[in-house]
């Protein structure tokens, strides 16, 4: 088996997108770039239509499982702690009931994991924050800067996409 190496330009935008993320987080206090990195990765896709159907399930995925990591962690901080973990393990685990039930009744299925996912990375990995909320905030706004520069770097026009534009038939002749 031959492998060839070739860099297309779908690997330059994403590179491209990440980098800034990067960039970007250098001038945002409290920002974690690694969430806003893989929303980039995510949302740059081959053309600018997939990206923005891959952007809007993403944001809308992080939007609902960002809310209920939330009010989970407001919950547990004003009104009832759990503090053995395999309950608060169990609660977690039942929490995702009602996040796969908004994803199918608003039929956002495609999203499901995505809820799933921040939802559990706020939970899990951020309850003991000093501020889980703002944790839960600022991971919500990463994602959004991801999306927002994959968008515009997945908006600009290679050498490619010019070319299938220009051999596409004109069909309203």
């Amino acid at each position: 088996m031959k492998w060839k190496f070739s860099v297309g330009m779908r690997t330059v935008k994403t590179v491209i997108a990440v980098y800034l993320c990067f960039v970007i987080d250098n001038f945002r206090a409290g920002g974690i770039p690694f969430y806003a990195a893989i929303a980039a990765v995510l949302c740059v896709q081959k053309d600018i239509h997939s990206s923005i159907k891959a952007a809007k399930n993403r944001e809308i995925a992080t939007l609902v499982g960002g809310l209920f990591g939330m009010c989970f962690l407001i919950f547990e901080k004003y009104v009832y702690l759990i503090s053995t973990p395999l309950l608060r393990y169990l609660a977690l685990s039942l929490l995702l009931i009602p996040i796969i039930q908004v994803s199918v009744a608003f039929g956002l299925q495609s999203g499901t994991y995505l809820m799933c996912v921040v939802f559990l990375c706020i939970t899990v990995t951020h309850g003991s924050d000093e501020s889980p909320v703002l944790f839960a905030i600022s991971r919500m706004i990463d994602t959004t800067i991801g999306i927002a520069v994959a968008l515009a770097i997945n908006s600009i026009p290679s050498k490619k996409d010019s070319s299938e534009i220009a051999e596409t038939p004109d069909k309203s002749a």
